[in-house]
């Protein structure tokens, strides 16, 4: 009898440990000064674009030779979570969908000095069918200060079947929230 009660109360603080370290090893978030480390260490210059960030007047697409807006573009906000260990969301106001396009979802790592990020939206029919997925690539070159970003990419529009619809380029600048 003892060495059962023993071995429970063994086995329940073994759990208890492990669930404790387990807690703590996932636990992570902006630092409390809302600055962004400027030392070398590779972990966290890899972990510097974690965090939330604001695009305000930009416009929806660029010419993708020279980088400067298309006639007519409208201009646009959007807003990009970075998590860490590389996924992203991205909020968007882009017109050509209008309402009836879910949030962008994508991954992102970091290659060399700078990063880069997939992502995708689905775009679907006042009916709620689904026309076709919005999938953007870009590359993203943080500021020495780490609490802005420049990025350039493309994106295309793909209908169901797979066909490339309409394909172009976007540039833009972001800011990171900050308290």
């Amino acid at each position: 009898m003892k060495t059962r009660t023993l071995t429970q109360t063994f086995t329940l603080a073994l759990a208890m440990m492990a669930t404790l370290a387990m807690g703590s090893a996932i636990v992570f978030g902006q630092d409390k000064t809302n600055q962004q480390s400027t030392t070398s260490s590779t972990e966290e210059q890899g972990n510097a674009l974690v965090g939330v960030w604001e695009e305000f007047n930009v416009p929806a697409e660029t010419d993708c030779v020279t980088g400067l807006p298309l006639p007519g573009t409208p201009i646009i906000r959007a807003l990009y979570s970075f998590n860490q260990g590389g996924t992203m969301y991205v909020e968007d106001n882009a017109p050509f969908d209008g309402p009836y396009r879910s949030t962008g979802a994508g991954i992102w790592k970091r290659t060399g000095r700078h990063y880069t990020y997939n992502n995708l939206h689905y775009a679907f029919n006042p009916d709620k069918s689904f026309t076709s997925t919005i999938k953007q690539r870009a590359d993203i070159t943080l500021s020495p200060d780490g609490n802005s970003f420049t990025e350039s990419g493309t994106f295309e529009v793909v209908e169901p079947g797979g066909n490339v619809v309409y394909a172009g380029c976007f540039a833009a600048t972001a800011t990171r929230l900050v308290f």
